[in-house]
C-alpha cells in the first residue's frame, strides 16, 4: 500500500476539497428553488465563490506536487513515535 507523501500543503487539500462539495451543494439546493430574480444574484454569488475555491484548490494541488517532486516533504511518524 502507497502512502500519500505530506507536504506543508498537504493539510489545505482536505478542507478545500470539503469546502469546495459544500458549495457544490449549497448551489444545487439554491438552484433547485430557482423562482425569483434573487436566485439568480444567489446563484451568480455561489458561482464566483465556487470558481474561487477551485482554483485555490488547483493551486494548492499544484504547490503539493511541486513540493514533492523537489523532496520538499514532511517526515512521517511511524506509529512506534519514531521518525
Amino acid at each position: 500500500m502507497q502512502t500519500e507523501l505530506l507536504t506543508r500543503h498537504s493539510r489545505s487539500l482536505p478542507e478545500l476539497r470539503f469546502s469546495l462539495n459544500l458549495l457544490y451543494v449549497g448551489r444545487f439546493l439554491l438552484g433547485m428553488n430557482a423562482s425569483s430574480a434573487t436566485n439568480d444574484e444567489g446563484l451568480d454569488a455561489f458561482d464566483e465563490r465556487i470558481e474561487e475555491v477551485t482554483d485555490e484548490l488547483v493551486s494548492t494541488e499544484l504547490l503539493h506536487e511541486a513540493a514533492v517532486l523537489a523532496g520538499d516533504i514532511l517526515p512521517t511518524v511511524n506509529p512506534d513515535g519514531e521518525i
